[in-house]
């Protein structure tokens, strides 16, 4: 366990002399508002270390060099996520990876989650018990360490595998092409969008004093989810904030009587609620429809139509080469593309940098597709 400075900068001398690690992490997602790192995991091929945030603090920070020298490998298993929330907590843009489950799809293993690899190298069958554990509580308890600590253990010997497969099937470009790109593809959580009340199941069925109820109740909760920090359906579930701006209650009972609200919320968020609706009262919200020209509409309908046929070229082209579509080009890269619209390798590669084995294996493919398509 590290909990203090000293103990981290002896971890990581060991580290970089080590040069290989695996790494993981562990977040409150569902157990918070501000969702942050709670835990890091390090592993090298003979120790495992639990790194703890909170106890650190700042002193995390002497981590950010290791994670960003390319020339320490960093092994993760299904990195996406732990190269965002190091990020945004540390600021640091994680370099030199190599991902287990990136490996696992292009060797073409079927089940390619964390325990599947480890059953099938070491015939342990982990334990899910602390799949959905709180790792922002402390303390940790034995059964939260052991699970964090397995996480990690198995992955410098897992690489020193992977390699080797990699390069007798000839994927090791195919690979290193897609740890490229999830570096320099970091994903941040996405900033707060005003309207997302209206995206809750029965919005669009209320009329416009309503949905001027469900707006001033959907911030309500965002703020008392924040302020308390715990996720917004700890407030109140999307069903309650529905039933209420629908039902307009008058009365505690009414208020509790809601599918989705119940006589605890009632009585602790009554007072709040009703202040709310009466502010309210009497206003609107008109979704107003903005008018589109019949040109507009053709081009829109002719960049739905544009998608989907890149969508069905990747999973054509995919199935071929007998892969996953998103090993092949990812989502994102797929959706850039279908807007910009490029004809030759010069345009598409300004678009999206194709890796070599890309190039290799569809390139063509793509761009005669890409010229087969009408123009918006």
């Amino acid at each position: 366990m590290v909990t203090d400075a000293e103990s981290l900068a002896q971890a990581i001398d060991i580290w970089t002399a080590a040069g290989i690690i695996g790494v993981d992490t562990e977040a409150n997602s569902f157990f918070a508002y501000h969702e942050r790192l709670c835990l890091m995991q390090v592993s090298t091929d003979s120790q495992d270390w639990i790194i703890d945030p909170f106890a650190l603090g700042d002193d995390m920070q002497m981590m950010s060099p290791l994670l960003s020298n390319p020339d320490i490998i960093k092994i993760f298993h299904a990195a996406e996520f732990d190269l965002m929330i190091i990020k945004k907590d540390m600021g640091v843009e994680v370099k030199g990876i190599f991902d287990t489950q990136v490996a696992m799809t292009f060797l073409r293993h079927q089940k390619t989650g964390l325990a599947a690899l480890i059953e099938s190298y070491y015939g342990i069958k982990l334990s899910k018990d602390e799949q959905r554990s709180n790792w922002g509580e402390r303390p940790l308890s034995d059964k939260q360490i052991a699970y964090a600590r397995i996480d990690t253990h198995f992955l410098v010997d897992v690489y020193g595998k992977l390699i080797p497969e990699l390069e007798e099937k000839n994927m090791m470009g195919a690979a290193y092409g897609e740890f490229d790109r999830q570096m320099s593809d970091i994903l941040m959580p996405a900033t707060a969008n005003p309207d997302r009340y209206l995206k809750l199941k029965g919005a669009k069925t209320l009329n416009s004093s309503q949905l001027a109820k469900l707006k001033a109740l959907f911030e309500w909760r965002e703020e008392s989810a924040s302020k308390r920090d715990v996720p917004p359906f700890k407030v109140m579930s999307n069903p309650g904030l529905i039933g209420i701006a629908e039902v307009n209650p008058r009365t505690t009972k009414e208020l509790a009587e809601i599918k989705g609200v119940g006589w605890k919320i009632a009585k602790r968020a009554g007072d709040k609620i009703f202040n709310l609706l009466g502010v309210v009262e009497g206003q609107t919200i008109d979704l107003q429809v903005k008018k589109v020209s019949k040109e507009e509409r053709l081009a829109r309908q002719i960049r739905r139509d544009n998608t989907d046929a890149l969508k069905a070229w990747r999973t054509a082209a995919a199935g071929e080469l007998d892969l996953p579509s998103e090993r092949l080009i990812h989502r994102r890269q797929l959706e850039q593309i279908a807007a910009a619209l490029p004809v030759t390798s010069e345009e598409l590669n300004k678009v999206v940098q194709l890796n070599d084995w890309q190039r290799e294996q569809f390139e063509a493919s793509l761009l005669s597709t890409l010229e087969s398509l009408p123009r918006p």
